[in-house]
């Protein structure tokens, strides 16, 4: 039953209340404390209640420099509290309270000890970890670094001491001491204990981790190393695996990376069996996945000579149409053109003269001088100019042909007036026959290839209707259909060299890029494009995996079966080096070795295996989620260092007072 002690007696209470006698009901607190048997001048200073006063106590008093002032401070309001409620003086209660402290404080010297050691951990880390170059964390070198570490022990000794002991100057002298060399020691200390504990966590982590990802430890420590040493951190990882997409491994995103699966592709055993097939199986389906992303987003190719051929029996079937054009037409006179070109063949010389002479000649009945009114003798005249016209290189004779052809073509009209709707049919043919032909270009590097500024002009300006032509034009889609198959070509011949592939469909600068954009928009040009890096990147991992590592594929396969020649320090090296005792040593080492592989399970061999599965395995979320776990700070091992510092400082105090 709990008891009330009341002027050094002891009261039962029950539920919260004094349980008194019926005569001490209505009697004051002096007069229960005398009617009260005589009881012990304090509790006993060792048992539980006391015990965990002194731990209380001890962490205030142990804080440096204001735990002193802080313990104080309780104490005298807890005296003033007594004083006011009874008539116990304050001075009186102060000196009980400080007495029964002194004595739970002898009755329990190690716990007191304890506690004062760990308020003065408490106390310190905060400051530690407010101004680290205070404690020698900082930059610098190690001994200026303890330097000034023992300058803060020092100063916090010496505050401490003096605070505790009222001024007194050895006590002074003393608590600065041993602040300076505990000061002094804890940069170096720390160091030492921090990375210790620092291995031991990261340990057990990886241990733990590595289990949950389906890893051996030794395997996961090599996987996090090297995605340090690449630059990278897990959610790093992460974003370039995602960018790469579903075929991406950990082996393509960074060199270190790249050369580990390199060393197990180069060493005999499962390891390499596992990366050697995942990257052949992966090579062996990119032409596949190249094809398909091309397909899907530029559309299925189509052979140039084919679209050629349709169009050009498409015009061949508007023969109808220019007969039934033919059967309304009325004789044409074309005088007033013979004039006009009789005129330039007057002025003219050279090819250009040449040219109107046979075009004039065209207009003739044919063996005669006398002009042909048959609006059929000028179309046939009109199709001879554009078959001239195709040959032509003469800018001047181009010119002259052009304005003739322009005449004749007025003065058909005039005479045929349904034929417009058959030669808009037929232009636009023709237009998109030449479509083809210019969309093959569209990737060439030379000086037919059009800029993309005039790509897009192009594309713009063929879509537009042309004569009495009805609706857009389909120049863009023959345009897109001629680079299509141009990029058809490239990966037909391209199919084992990722790297041409890529130099040949997206160029050296932007210009390809903005080509295919103008003519499949920007978004498919680019899935096509990243593809295409991704896929060149696989290509990278392969040939630096596999190819490059096989005359030491083949040296490991040596040593393994022993036919490696003169590679090793052998018994006979061993005997030019240390004679008979050193042949005989190399003998011993090499036998138990030899014993030891036989009966120790093959800890690398696993390790390779499990690294292996992990840098080219297709299931990477697990193997992140363990570098998220391993590569990410640790607050325990963070906190390892500015711990004992503050511990050397706050042992270094305790052992002054």
């Amino acid at each position: 039953m709990p008891t009330l002690n009341i002027n050094g007696h002891r009261v039962s209470v029950d539920d919260g209340f004094l349980k008194l006698s019926p005569d001490q009901q209505n009697a004051t607190v002096e007069e229960i404390a005398k009617s009260l048997p005589a009881q012990p001048a304090g509790p006993p200073a060792d048992d539980g209640l006391s015990m965990a006063r002194t731990v209380t106590g001890g962490v205030i008093e142990g804080i440096p420099i204001v735990g002193p002032i802080i313990r104080g401070g309780v104490d005298r309001a807890a005296a003033a509290t007594i004083a006011g409620l009874t008539d116990e003086t304050y001075d009186s209660a102060l000196k009980r309270i400080q007495e029964g402290t002194e004595a739970e404080k002898a009755a329990n010297p190690k716990l007191d000890t304890a506690a004062q050691i760990t308020g003065g951990v408490a106390g310190t880390v905060p400051a530690i970890m407010a101004a680290p170059a205070a404690f020698g964390a900082g930059g610098g070198s190690l001994l200026a670094r303890s330097g000034v570490s023992a300058l803060t022990g020092a100063g916090i000794g010496g505050t401490d001491a003096a605070i505790r002991s009222g001024g007194d100057p050895e006590a002074i002298k003393s608590g600065a001491k041993w602040g300076l060399v505990a000061g002094a020691a804890g940069p170096t200390v720390g160091a030492v204990v921090g990375k210790g504990v620092k291995s031991l966590i990261d340990a057990g982590r990886n241990l733990r981790v590595s289990r949950m990802a389906g890893m051996k430890p030794q395997a996961l420590k090599y996987l996090a190393r090297a995605v340090t040493d690449d630059g990278l951190d897990a959610a790093g990882v992460q974003s370039r695996l995602a960018e790469m997409g579903p075929e991406a491994m950990l082996a393509d995103i960074g060199p270190n990376l790249q050369k580990q699966a390199g060393a197990i592709a180069a060493t005999p055993g499962r390891g390499q069996e596992i990366v050697r097939t995942a990257l052949g199986e992966r090579a062996s389906g990119a032409n596949s996945r190249i094809n398909a992303t091309i397909d899907e987003n530029f559309g299925p190719a189509r052979i140039p000579s084919a679209i050629d051929a349709e169009a050009a029996g498409n015009q061949l079937a508007l023969s109808p149409a220019y007969r039934q054009a033919f059967e309304q037409a009325r004789p044409y006179d074309v005088g007033p053109i013979a004039s006009d070109l009789e005129r330039q063949i007057n002025v003219l010389r050279g090819d250009p003269q040449r040219a109107l002479q046979r075009v004039r000649g065209m207009l003739d009945v044919h063996g005669s001088n006398v002009l042909d009114t048959n609006p059929v003798t000028m179309f046939n005249t009109r199709q001879a100019i554009d078959g001239m016209l195709k040959t032509e290189a003469d800018p001047k004779v181009i010119a002259a042909l052009t304005d003739a052809r322009q005449m004749i073509d007025d003065g058909l009209t005039r005479a045929v007036p349904q034929i417009k709707e058959a030669d808009a049919a037929f232009a636009e043919l023709a237009r998109q026959r030449e479509a083809v032909t210019r969309g093959q270009q569209v990737l060439d590097s030379g000086r037919t290839a059009p800029r993309p500024q005039e790509l897009a002009q192009e594309v713009q300006e063929g879509a537009l209707p042309q004569g009495m032509q009805i609706g857009p034009s389909a120049v863009p889609l023959r345009l897109s259909q001629g680079a299509r198959a141009e990029i058809e070509r490239i990966v037909g011949t391209n199919s084992n060299d990722i790297q041409a592939m890529n130099r040949l469909i997206k160029g050296e600068g932007d210009w390809n890029r903005d080509r295919l954009a103008t003519l499949f928009g920007p978004e498919k040009a680019d899935k096509v494009f990243k593809i295409l890096e991704n896929e060149r990147i696989f290509a990278d991992t392969n040939n630096v995996v596999t190819r490059n590592s096989e005359s030491a594929a083949r040296i490991a396969a040596q040593n393994e079966l022993g036919g490696a020649g003169g590679g090793g320090f052998g018994l006979k090296e061993s005997f030019k080096a240390g004679g008979v005792r050193g042949a005989a040593r190399s003998f011993a080492l090499d036998k138990a070795e030899s014993v030891a592989r036989a009966l120790l399970p093959d800890t690398e061999g696993a390790a390779r295996e499990s690294l292996a599965k992990a840098l080219v395995g297709k299931n990477s979320d697990s193997v992140v989620k363990a570098l998220m776990a391993v590569t990410g700070p640790s607050r325990a091992a963070a906190l390892t260092s500015p711990v004992v510092k503050a511990l050397l400082l706050a042992t270094g105090a305790a052992g002054s007072r």
